[in-house]
């Protein structure tokens, strides 16, 4: 018996796919059967009558087509161990059900739909920007597999997978080494949610490498911060985005806790917070200067005036312009390990997590301990802080070396 796989001959078809037709020979006798699959020729492998690798769909469709072939082949070998001879029609039947049992299982939409119930099922303990993290990156694996026209599955996720995705976010997306990184850290939280309630038996995925290059930190100085709580505006929505951005360089919260704060929030010149991202409850004492904003804004709904991130990121921008954070700034980025380095000014880099960090740097330096300033921003590991602890010495050594040379520089002159 032979057994094999050809497409449909009829040109006339209007399609551009052809039908798959199933081959079985005993001899010079032929029957030919309707496998219920479409192809398009240019996808299809003459020789090792498969689809090629590079059709979307090749591995469940040849899964498939393999299995139709060992099946029929066990067919025809019990038949011949038990001494059984079947009339055409009968033999037909029996490959005809085994080709309706066997329709290929679409494993590609499993994956995305096992995402789609992974990010449902995130949406009441995570934040809503972990959330549009993981709606960004399936946006991304979607793109991926169709320009690269590789088909995702949980089998897929191989060191290939790996590789290629990863390739295409740095080649095909620009991306960075850290961006690179954030992507594949929720990819493996996706991958071992799905492991842990049992849609793969696959773990490939725990080798797959998240790169964290250490970004460099942009804060404000003591002096620059004077500088902003100083600046005379105009423009009452410039006031107002620079008003909640000093509150949260007071603080050291992040935009998300600080958008949601209400009048109840505050008792005693306290601000009881409940993190929207971590969902603790941290009590934070409120500094004259933050005490002054809110107060500010006692007559209104809520005690700081908050609109959009996106707008509050482009405003802050443009009130550290106008109070003369100009100075040029050169940081490093690295993308596969190769280092960028970004020229702009000061203000050009700010945003509303400049604040937080604003926060933490100026605390170490005016000797806050380490373990009440991670109290107050609910900072979770002290390897957080280290870097931040790096730049405060580094600023220290300077300010040390700057107040000698003074000292030298008046004996001289004395």
């Amino acid at each position: 018996m032979t057994i094999n796989f050809y497409l449909d001959k009829n040109k006339n078809i209007k399609s551009n796919e052809r039908t798959i037709y199933v081959y079985v020979g005993f001899g010079k006798k032929r029957l030919v059967f309707n496998s219920g699959e479409k192809i398009n020729p240019k996808d299809w492998d003459v020789l090792k009558q498969q689809a090629k690798k590079s059709y979307v769909g090749s591995p469940e469709l040849n899964s498939f087509l393999s299995y139709i072939k060992e099946e029929i082949k066990k067919l025809n070998r019990q038949l011949t161990i038990d001494k059984i001879t079947l009339s055409d029609e009968e033999f037909k039947l029996n490959v005809n059900q085994i080709i309706r049992k066997t329709q290929p299982q679409n494993t590609n939409y499993q994956f995305f739909e096992a995402y789609k119930r992974f990010i449902e099922a995130k949406k009441n303990v995570r934040s809503y920007r972990s959330i549009q993290k993981y709606y960004t990156l399936l946006n991304h694996l979607q793109n991926f597999q169709t320009i690269k026209k590789f088909t995702l599955s949980f089998d897929k996720m191989n060191m290939e997978f790996y590789e290629r995705f990863t390739d295409y976010l740095y080649n095909d997306k620009k991306m960075t080494d850290n961006s690179v990184g954030k992507y594949i850290s929720t990819l493996k939280t996706f991958l071992l949610w799905a492991y842990d309630i049992e849609l793969t038996k696959n773990t490939t995925f725990r080798r797959f490498k998240v790169l964290d290059q250490k970004a460099e930190i942009i804060y404000l100085t003591s002096e620059e911060l004077l500088l902003l709580e100083n600046l005379e505006i105009e423009n009452k929505s410039l006031e107002q985005v620079r008003d909640v951005f000093c509150f949260a360089c007071y603080t050291g919260q992040r935009f998300s806790d600080i958008s949601n704060i209400e009048w109840e929030d505050i008792t005693e010149n306290y601000w009881n917070l409940r993190s929207y991202k971590t969902k603790d409850i941290i009590r934070i004492p409120l500094i004259d200067k933050a005490i002054k904003i809110i107060q500010k804004y006692r007559d209104h709904e809520r005690p700081l005036p908050i609109i959009s991130h996106q707008k509050t990121n482009d405003y802050i921008k443009e009130v550290c312009k106008i109070a003369g954070l100009t100075e040029l700034v050169t940081i490093n980025r690295y993308s596969a390990s190769k280092k960028i380095e970004i020229t702009k000014p000061k203000y050009e880099f700010i945003t509303t997590h400049t604040a937080r960090r604003t926060f933490v740097t100026l605390s170490l330096e005016k000797g806050l301990r380490p373990e009440m300033v991670m109290e107050i921003t609910g900072h979770k590991e002290y390897k957080t802080l280290k870097k931040y602890m790096k730049i405060t010495d580094k600023r220290k050594e300077i300010e040390l070396k700057q107040a000698w040379e003074r000292e030298s520089l008046i004996k001289k002159v004395i």
